[in-house]
């Protein structure tokens, strides 16, 4: 009888922990910890409506345990990947079902968690080991603490499915990319061609704040789950330093052997000239200036070459989507991030209803969804709206609200907003102003040599100093804006027109 009732009671065990294992998000506590984990492998861990829903009310109940010091945002199926985005394909599928109501509902369950993840009162851990796409993105880069591994893959492809760069993507990347951005510019390119980005590139990049070999990721969470906030101060600026100590034990010299950063000068200069976000009017006018860099034999042939490679590659693109695109770097770019996040639930909202019945807006994600993601087409989708389809009435319609379709976020953990990001940039490689400020910023101060400018961002600069890559990224920028003496080996801004 005894044997019994314990085989019974061991079922009962295997079935509950079978249960929870299907759950498509896992939560564990880890000593201090709470460990999230997207379990979603077959689909790559593209967010639903149910994944959405659960790391959100759970956040909530860790904000107010004064035992949960701190969260790590993982994946079980890491490093094939962290998450593959949204999972558009069901939404698409809801769209042409016309259950419009259910695909709204999703996104909002989305951008809530993003805005819930980047205005948190704790510390939260992004493990990027993988691949990191659209959701992916919205789900790490909003937190103070992104962790790339040499597996990451980080893009917004949303502009080969006929979307637009969402997850407030479009206030997140004008603020921690360092490099060719003062104007959003590298935050646009990268939003419009779709480019996929390596863990070392997006670390150098500043959209990632660490870099932490994968053999590490394991010891690295054991480590995190050790840290205490001193007095419950789980939001105080010390315990954050406490924890960017922790994960940078765990950090290695990037990998030699190999270029780390794909963008030669020349071509980073073409992407600051023809990319100016905040004064381009039109994607028409960017592909002007594509065009003219292109043809121009006064510039390099590798300036030349990457201007008509990205040419060509932009009109393989959603016209419709590119124009929303750039209107979301103009907006999103420099409003506070309460409204960023809403205003990609409008958009969203609005792409979903576009596939009404005697719509008249020029949106094309449920055919190209449907040709890419469902059919598993390899060719390219063949647009059938182009750039003047769009009239700027209906661009501004396409990201404003609509009186009939009342939408708000979830209520959040916290009732804050920002215009910039309260912690990011004291854990991620100093930006390209920052490092030119200090070695040709005039003034009274001495000239200054390429290797002593290295020397003070290695060594002595806060938030770099001994972080690995500091010395690559500087070098970098200095050869971009800069020219050395000959004899003196003094740095001297370069006048670019």
């Amino acid at each position: 009888m005894l044997r019994s009732i314990a085989k019974a009671s061991c079922r009962r065990q295997f079935s509950a922990s079978s249960m929870a294992l299907n759950k498509p998000v896992l939560f564990n506590v880890q000593d201090t910890a709470r460990v999230v984990s997207l379990n979603r492998p077959g689909k790559l861990n593209a967010l639903n409506t149910e994944m959405c829903s659960l790391v959100f009310d759970t956040l909530k109940e860790y904000s107010k345990s004064d035992s949960a010091h701190l969260v790590v945002v993982k994946s079980v199926n890491h490093p094939r990947s962290l998450c593959a985005g949204g999972d558009v394909a069901a939404v698409a599928t809801l769209n042409k079902a016309g259950q419009y109501d259910q695909s709204i509902d999703f996104f909002q369950h989305e951008y809530s968690l993003n805005f819930q993840l980047a205005t948190y009162g704790k510390p939260i851990v992004a493990f990027m080991d993988g691949i990191t796409m659209g959701g992916g993105v919205g789900v790490s880069v909003h937190n103070p603490f992104r962790v790339a591994t040499e597996y990451t893959k980080l893009a917004m492809p949303e502009m080969d499915i006929g979307f637009f760069p969402d997850v407030a993507s479009t206030f997140a990347l004008p603020r921690l990319i360092n490099l060719s951005n003062e104007n959003a510019q590298l935050a646009l390119y990268l939003v419009l061609t779709g480019e996929v980005l390596t863990g070392e590139e997006a670390y150098l990049l500043g959209i990632a704040s660490h870099y932490v070999p994968h053999e590490n990721i394991e010891d690295l969470q054991n480590r995190l789950g050790e840290l205490v906030a001193r007095d419950g101060r789980f939001n105080d600026g010390s315990f954050y330093d406490t924890v960017n100590e922790a994960i940078e034990e765990f950090s290695r010299p990037l990998p030699s052997g190999k270029q780390l950063l794909r963008y030669t000068v020349d071509q980073l200069r073409v992407i600051e000239a023809c990319f100016d976000a905040y004064s381009l009017t039109s994607i028409q006018q960017l592909l002007h200036n594509l065009e003219r860099v292109a043809s121009d034999p006064s510039n390099s042939e590798d300036a030349r070459k990457f201007a008509q490679f990205t040419l060509q590659r932009l009109l393989t693109k959603s016209p419709t989507s590119m124009q929303v695109a750039l209107r979301l770097i103009h907006e999103n770019g420099r409003d506070n991030l309460e409204n960023a996040v809403k205003r990609d639930l409008y958009t969203a909202a609005n792409f979903a209803l576009a596939s009404q019945q005697g719509s008249a807006l020029p949106v094309e994600f449920n055919e190209a969804v449907t040709h890419k993601l469902i059919n598993k087409n390899k060719d390219p989708y063949s647009w059938k709206y182009k750039l003047g389809d769009l009239s700027p009435s209906q661009l501004t319609s396409l990201v404003s609200p609509k009186p009939s379709v009342p939408l708000s976020l979830l209520r959040n953990t916290r009732n804050i907003t920002y215009k910039d990001y309260p912690h990011h940039h004291r854990y991620q490689l100093p930006k390209e102003q920052q490092i030119l400020e200090y070695a040709v910023g005039g003034g009274e101060q001495k000239p200054l040599t390429r290797r002593q400018v290295v020397e003070y961002f290695t060594n002595f600069y806060g938030p770099s100093k001994g972080k690995v890559g500091t010395d690559i990224l500087v070098d970098l920028v200095l050869a971009k804006n800069c020219q050395e003496d000959p004899v003196t080996g003094h740095l001297t801004s370069l006048n670019r027109s």
